[in-house]
């Protein structure tokens, strides 16, 4: 699969999430804060937790380390 997971993705970049695959009870909730495939985003930057803050539908949301290898983007065109 093309493209980069999040742990990697470059920041301050329009990016588009190609795949989602976080736990169920965890991506309906990604899912209704905007996070879901084909959604445009921006990393923002990290955490000192080894997280990263993206920008989604206008607002920012914050990823622990654990969620960011659940998800794969590429750079929008």
């Amino acid at each position: 699969m093309p493209g980069y997971n999040l742990v990697v993705a470059p920041q301050r970049l329009p990016l588009m999430i190609v795949e989602a695959n976080p736990a169920r009870p965890v991506a309906r909730r990604l899912a209704s804060l905007g996070l879901r495939r084909g959604a445009e985003i921006e990393v923002l930057h990290g955490t000192a937790g080894g997280g990263r803050v993206v920008a989604v539908a206008g607002a920012r949301v914050a990823l622990g380390k654990d969620l960011l290898g659940d998800f794969r983007v590429r750079t929008h065109d």
